[in-house]
Parts: structure tokens; C-alpha cells; sequence
């Protein structure tokens, strides 16, 4: 059994946060080798036959020993780990960039089956999905990120799907399975991915067909939200070029949120008291997966893979995830009265606990989109792509052609609590095509180069039916809605880039390049309706009167890296770097009188700076070590401001910013059974200058508010969801229990000092440090046939927050907070064939 020992200690030995310990596989490799190095411009690897269905690959034990042996290395030697940060075939610790990256194994090995799990696994990352409407969500790396609030915004950080691009945050709503490998890229990156992403990109790549016929199947039960889960995948050829995978995956959720909510009755609307709690538990998620893989190698220069993802999801609304924070207990002001409503079921507390009302289904039937009157979110997505290589003697020619389109219609009461006094029906439907080419030469010369075309169309069109004033029904149409604001965006994007690497002697590279980038948008929005009863008010703009603008930018964004391998497994380099991101226009969930396109209308963010780095294996290729030190300044930082009466977010440029830190992540072979991991990173973001940030709601001249213009300065203060330390620390520990069964033990640390949750640094808006811990335990057999695991995520049931906002007609002293997912105990077991 000594070989099973070590092929099923290799695999699941590697996991957790801040992991190092990939594999690469000649199934990994299949999947990687369509992106090659230019060196590597030949005949794809074939993959090998994996039992389980390359959805966590197996390292070949007796290979892997060998070559350890010849090279005098450990026989438990880390393997090397394969990256595409430069889309290319690289070692991890070839590549020069801060790259960290997540395989299959650590993802299965706690249930990270959503992007806010993934982004928790590796260091200075947070992926926080929101409850307040807009974007849906905000992507952090280093402190640097985008507001979720305001539609209009595109993500600082940018998601890569098997080569799509996407900027816009609604993708996180969505889970993802069946990856192969994550790999998560810090600091801009001008050249390899499209449009440029100044603060990083997340890059998920799934899991590709096999050449022999081989699946799994998996079903779970998570016992604090009552989730149920079940997914599987098959996989194999059809002919002797061509090989599919298929893999679907089906869930439901009860909740971890506790809905407490009563009826209240509102003053000027006594007559119709609100339904009490919609749901008993938040957010009551059910979701359908599917996801087709087709592989086509008809000779050895062509290859194209084809990936087609499907999502459909339900859940109890955009606020689901959300609770308040505040004194006692939480009040809404009623418009038309100008009195305050007390809620007498909310605890104004981070316990999982929520009052959140539906709206009385009376009132609700005169209400477009309210349907019974209860809160809830239908989301729909289709990712598609396609990538295709061609080899020439000497080049590579790519191209990746993506598709991604979504409708979100969501209806939800944004009072965050019992009463009904702020609502919203809001539906965004987008479409984006993206098509990139890319050219790499393999020249037996010291001179290689690598350059590319990049091209995006998208439509974005958004509908919102609002109310926050009881005024009735609409003498024309009898609908109970104060207002129909449509919004309609389009962008278009062209872009060139190119780079010259040079091997000045066989150690020494330099790299430089730049890229080109061209972007038009445009704006109409409006209020295609008002009702009769709301419009003497004055609150919202005028029935009819459209605004529109336009915006066009143009930008170069250069970046050089000089790297240097002192031996064959070590890497030192410097590198400067630069990240654009285009200006546009706010999407306001209210369109109020005097909100131009100018008004509407923000600037571009800009980011250069620099970073070294070093990385190394070490004592007999055991121990791992990457490192990197940075400092990054940005320009017109975007940042999203609340004003909260009326409810209404509204994007504005911040006037410079700061990141500087350093960060480390090691992993240890202890023993065959034994895996040591830890990683810690140090990040100092802050604004340099930003005088004309918006108040919070009752902030006062004494504690810094500007009353005649409603700013604040805020130069030298964090900037959001920036924790200044993270720190992790696990380990993994594998054993043979009987002949050919072993157990698994697992378990990891993650400490996160404290950050603000939102742009205006309300004092009720600071997330004190927190640490979460996760453990899991494993039966499996040796052939990895079966497997039964338990799962625990964040076990000592720490509640957190990592988004907020002022309350909608709340009083001063109150916030909403998207809070972080509670304890998770999961069963779990696996059959694979």
C-alpha cells in the first residue's frame, strides 16, 4: 500500500487558505496547454485517464517519486504548480507576479462552491455580495475595490471565466462548481486580460473533458441553513478528436438569517398594515447549475474547446443577506406624516436575527413586479466561450471569443425592516460580447514577443419601480408604485497590447510592454412614469424628460519586469506597473431634479506603482516561499456616496489614494502525512486626498461634516474594506486507517483586523477583527472510489459584516450590513467512476 499512500497523500494533503500545493497533472496540463508558453508551442498533452473525472486531480505516484529520486529531492517534494498569469504555461514559481493559486482539492476540501468562499482562501481578498441594490457586488484585493451600490460602476477587480472577461459585479450572486483552478492575480494587470483591471483580477478556470469516460457524483447536507446540495459530472470522448464533459449541480437553502418581522401599520397608509415577515428564514436560496464542455483536437496545431454555462436562481430577495445595526430599536421615517415608525421586532444587531416586512398584498396587486408582495430575486446567466489555438512553427496564434448575458429581476423592501416605507422592483438585464486575439512567438532567439487585439460591445438595461411615500393609487392606472425610472447603457471597448521579453543571459529576463484602450459609452435614463399623487412633491424628476450623455476616453497603460533565477527553483524580479479603468455615468435608483449628465457623469481611475518579489523552494523542495512588497498610488479612485433622503447612491471620484504593503504565503512537507501552510500579509490603503467625501447621515460640524456642502475630509483615513493584517495558518494531515482506507484530517485559521464597510465611515460602519476557523474530516478510499466527508466553515459561528450603508428614512444612528454566512456544517459524500 505504499504507493496508495503516497498518490492519496499528495492529493489530500494540499488544501486551505494561502495553499501552495497544486499539481500539475497531465490532466492539468491539457487544460492549461490550449494557453502555451511560447516555448512550449507543440502538439497538446493528451490527458491522462483520471478516476476522478479531472475534478481533483491525482498526482502518478511512482512518476512523481522518480523524479525526486534523480533529483536527489524529498519523495514528498511539493510538485510544481502551474499558472496562466501571463497566459502562458508557467511554474509558479517561474512567474513574475504576485499570484496566488487555489487547485480543486483545496476548493472540495472546505465546499468553496461561491466566489465570497473562494476569495476567503486566499490572503488580502474579500468578495462581499451586497443587499442594497446596484452592482451586487464588490471585489477587494489589497484594500483596492468598487462600490456594489450603483449599477453604473464597473468592478476595479475584474473576474475571468475560462478567458470572458467580466467587470460587473451581479456574477457573484451565482455559484460555481467543478473548477479546476483558481488563480488570483494582485495589482494592475494592464496586459493579459482585456480591459484593464487596476486592482487584480480573480481568474477561475473549470474542469475540462477526459479522454476516458469517468464522473462523479455528490450530494450534501448542511445542517444551520438546512441546505441540501447534489451535483455530478460526466465526461469522455465522442470520437478520437472530439470530448465533452457535462456537469450540473442542484441546491436548496432554508436559511441562516431568522425573519422575526410583525405587521406595523404605517401612519398615512392605515388601513393596508404591512404582512409581517416574509420568509421565517433568509435567504432561502434554491439554484439550478449546468455547464457543457466540448473539446476539439483535430490534429496536432489545432485545438478549440467550447464552455457553455447556465445558472438559474431564487432567493427571498436582494436584502436576504442583510441585518441592521443600530442603538435600540430600528425606526423609518414616514414620508408624508414626518413622524418615525418604530420596529418593535428588530434587535438592531449582528446575531442572525432580521425584521424585514412584506408589503400587504392588497397593496402589492397594484405594485408592477411585487407579485404577492413579498420579497424575492430571480436571476438567470448564460456564460459561453470559446477558445481556439493555432500553431504555426514558430507562433501561437489564440483567440477566445465570450458571451455573457443575465436578467436579475428583484423585488425587495429596502427600509431593511418591518415596515414597508421604502420599496423597489428592480430589473437589469445586460449582454456582453468580447472577442480577443493574441499572437506569441517562440523564436530561438533571446527576443520573444507576445501582443493582442481586444474588443467589447455590452447593453446594460435597467427598470426600477419605486416607492418611498404612501401618496395611493394612480388616478390613470391605479398602481400603487411612486415611479418608473428606465435606465439604458452601452459600451464599446477597443484595445491593443504588446510585449518584448528579453533573455539578456539564460537567468536574466526583461519584459516590457503596454496597452492601448479606447472606450465609448453612453447614458439615457428617465422616468417613463410618476404617479399623479407623487409627483407635486418634487422628489423625482419630471414624467417623460429623459437625460443622456455620453463618454469616451482614450488611455496607454505601460508596465516592465526584470526577473532573475538564481537556480532552478527561485525567482527575485521588480516590476512597474500600470492599471486604467474608464470613467461613465452613475445609474441613481432615484433620478431627482437637476441630476444631469453631468452630475451623473465620473471620471477614469488610474493606478501606477511598483512591486519585488521573491520566491523559492527550500529544503529539499519541501518548503515554499513566495513573497512581495508593494506601493501603488491611484488617481479618481470611484467610490459610490448614499444620500439617504431621498434614497439615492451616486458615484464620485475620490482624488488619490495609496496602497503599500507586503505579504508572504509558505507551505511545509512535513512528513508523507503531515502539510504545514501560512501566509500573512501586511496593507497600508489610504486616501491621500479626498476632501470632498460625503457626510454620513447626522453627522455633525463637530465631528467633521461640512454642513453647507454635506463633505467631509477623509485624506489619511482606510479606505473600504482595507484590514491593514490577515493572517492564516493550517494544516493537513493524512493516514492509512485500514487496507486501502484512509482518513483525512483538515483545518484551517483565517485573522482578519478590523475595516470599514462603507464609503462615509459612519462610526457604526467599523468591522472590528475577527477570526474565522474551518476544519473538515474525510473517509475515502485509496482507489478514490468514495468519500465521505464533514465540513465545518467558520465554527465558532462569528458574526461579521463586509458591506454597509446608511438606513433608507432611518434615523442617524443606523446602518444595513451585508453580513458574512454564519457557521456551516456540511456532510458530504462523493462517489467517482
Amino acid at each position: 500500500m505504499t504507493v496508495n499512500r503516497a498518490r492519496r497523500t499528495t492529493r489530500h494533503a494540499l488544501a486551505g487558505s494561502a495553499s501552495l500545493l497544486l499539481i500539475a497533472t497531465p490532466a492539468m496540463a491539457q487544460e492549461t496547454a490550449p494557453i502555451a508558453a511560447p516555448a512550449e508551442i507543440a502538439a497538446p498533452q493528451e490527458a491522462a485517464p483520471a478516476a476522478a473525472g479531472a475534478e481533483a486531480p491525482d498526482a502518478p505516484a511512482p512518476a512523481a517519486e522518480a523524479a525526486a529520486a534523480e533529483s536527489g529531492d524529498s519523495a514528498f517534494a511539493t510538485e510544481e504548480v502551474i499558472v496562466t498569469a501571463r497566459k502562458k504555461n508557467e511554474t509558479l514559481l517561474d512567474v513574475p507576479v504576485a499570484v496566488s493559486a487555489v487547485s480543486a482539492a483545496d476548493l472540495n476540501r472546505y465546499a468553496a462552491t461561491d466566489l465570497g468562499k473562494i476569495g476567503q482562501m486566499v490572503p488580502q481578498v474579500i468578495i462581499a455580495k451586497t443587499g442594497g441594490g446596484g452592482a451586487g457586488a464588490s471585489f477587494t484585493i489589497r484594500g483596492l475595490g468598487s462600490s456594489a451600490l450603483d449599477a453604473g460602476i464597473e468592478q476595479t477587480v475584474a473576474l475571468n471565466v475560462d478567458g470572458l472577461q467580466i467587470s460587473r459585479g451581479r456574477l457573484v450572486t451565482q455559484s460555481f462548481f467543478d473548477i479546476q483552478q483558481v488563480e488570483v492575480l494582485k495589482g494592475p494587470q494592464a496586459l493579459f486580460f482585456g480591459k484593464n483591471s487596476p486592482g487584480g483580477v480573480i481568474s477561475l478556470r473549470t474542469a475540462g473533458a477526459t479522454d476516458e469516460f469517468s464522473g462523479y457524483l455528490r450530494g450534501g447536507y448542511e445542517f444551520e441553513a438546512g441546505e441540501r446540495i447534489i451535483e455530478g459530472a460526466v465526461s469522455g470522448p465522442i470520437t478520437d478528436t472530439l470530448k465533452y464533459r457535462f456537469a450540473g449541480r442542484a441546491s436548496k437553502m432554508d436559511g441562516y438569517i431568522d425573519n422575526v418581522a410583525g405587521p406595523v401599520t404605517m401612519p398615512s397608509d392605515p388601513d393596508f398594515p404591512t404582512a409581517g415577515a416574509a420568509h421565517g428564514e433568509d435567504p432561502g436560496t434554491r439554484e439550478y447549475l449546468g455547464r457543457l464542455t466540448v473539446q476539439w483536437n483535430p490534429n496536432d496545431r489545432l485545438d478549440s474547446t467550447l464552455k457553455v454555462f447556465g445558472s438559474n436562481l431564487h432567493d427571498n430577495g436582494e436584502t436576504a443577506g442583510t441585518e441592521l445595526l443600530c442603538d435600540e430599536h430600528p425606526r423609518t421615517l414616514d414620508l408624508l406624516s414626518g413622524t418615525y415608525v418604530v420596529d418593535p421586532y428588530g434587535d438592531c444587531g449582528l446575531d442572525g436575527k432580521r425584521s424585514l416586512g412584506a408589503l400587504n398584498p392588497d397593496r402589492a396587486a397594484a405594485y408592477p413586479g411585487a407579485k404577492d408582495g413579498k420579497p424575492y430575486t430571480n436571476y438567470k446567466s448564460m456564460l459561453a466561450s470559446n477558445s481556439a489555438n493555432y500553431k504555426f512553427d514558430s507562433f501561437l496564434l489564440t483567440s477566445v471569443t465570450g458571451y455573457w448575458n443575465y436578467k436579475n429581476g428583484s423585488f425587495d423592501n429596502f427600509g431593511f425592516d418591518a415596515s414597508t416605507a421604502v420599496l423597489g422592483y428592480n430589473e437589469d438585464k445586460s449582454d456582453s460580447f468580447t472577442q480577443e486575439l493574441r499572437l506569441a512567438s517562440n523564436f530561438e532567439t533571446p527576443v520573444n514577443f507576445t501582443t493582442g487585439l481586444y474588443f467589447e460591445h455590452g447593453s446594460r438595461d435597467t427598470t426600477g419601480n419605486g416607492f418611498i411615500a404612501p401618496v395611493g393609487l394612480d388616478s390613470r392606472n391605479g398602481q400603487y408604485n411612486n415611479w418608473t425610472l428606465l435606465t439604458t447603457n452601452s459600451n464599446s471597448a477597443y484595445s491593443a497590447f504588446a510585449q518584448l521579453s528579453w533573455k539578456i543571459v539564460e537567468n536574466v529576463e526583461l519584459a516590457g510592454g503596454a496597452r492601448y484602450t479606447h472606450e465609448d459609452k453612453k447614458l439615457s435614463v428617465g422616468n417613463s412614469y410618476v404617479n399623479d399623487q407623487f409627483a407635486p412633491l418634487q422628489i423625482t424628476a419630471e414624467e417623460g424628460v429623459f437625460t443622456r450623455g455620453k463618454f469616451s476616453d482614450d488611455n496607454v497603460s505601460p508596465e516592465a519586469t526584470l526577473s532573475y533565477h538564481p537556480t532552478k527553483n527561485s525567482t527575485f524580479y521588480a516590476a512597474y506597473k500600470t492599471g486604467y479603468k474608464s470613467g461613465g455615468f452613475s445609474n441613481p435608483s432615484i433620478l431627482s431634479f437637476g441630476q444631469t449628465s453631468d452630475v451623473l457623469g465620473f471620471k477614469s481611475e488610474k493606478a501606477k506603482g511598483g512591486e519585488i518579489g521573491a520566491k523559492g523552494e527550500f529544503l529539499d523542495r519541501r518548503l515554499t516561499i513566495t513573497s512581495a512588497v508593494y506601493r501603488y498610488k491611484f488617481d479618481g479612485l470611484q467610490l459610490t456616496s448614499f444620500n439617504p433622503t431621498p434614497p439615492s447612491f451616486t458615484i464620485r471620484n475620490a482624488a488619490s489614494a495609496r496602497t503599500t504593503g507586503a505579504e508572504i504565503e509558505s507551505s511545509f512537507a512535513a512528513t508523507h502525512q503531515l502539510r504545514l501552510r501560512a501566509a500573512a500579509g501586511y496593507n497600508k490603503a489610504e486616501y491621500l486626498s479626498f476632501e470632498g467625501a460625503p457626510c454620513y447621515a447626522g453627522q455633525d460640524d463637530a465631528s467633521g461634516c461640512d454642513s453647507d456642502t454635506n463633505t467631509q475630509d477623509l485624506s489619511g483615513t482606510a479606505l473600504v474594506r482595507a484590514p491593514e493584517w490577515n493572517v492564516t495558518g493550517g494544516l493537513t494531515w493524512d493516514s492509512e486507517l485500514t487496507d486501502n482506507i484512509f482518513l483525512g484530517l483538515s483545518s484551517d485559521a483565517n485573522y482578519t483586523s478590523g475595516y470599514w464597510m462603507q464609503e462615509n465611515e459612519h462610526p457604526l460602519a467599523w468591522q472590528g477583527g475577527f477570526t474565522r476557523i474551518n476544519a473538515s474530516a474525510r473517509l475515502y478510499q485509496g482507489s478514490d472510489a468514495w468519500e465521505v466527508a464533514l465540513i465545518g466553515r467558520n465554527l465558532t459561528n462569528k458574526h461579521y459584516g463586509v458591506a454597509s450603508s446608511d438606513k433608507p428614512f432611518g434615523t442617524p444612528d443606523e446602518v444595513w450590513v451585508s453580513v458574512g454566512r454564519t457557521r456551516e456544517l456540511l456532510l458530504q459524500g462523493t462517489y467517482r467512476f
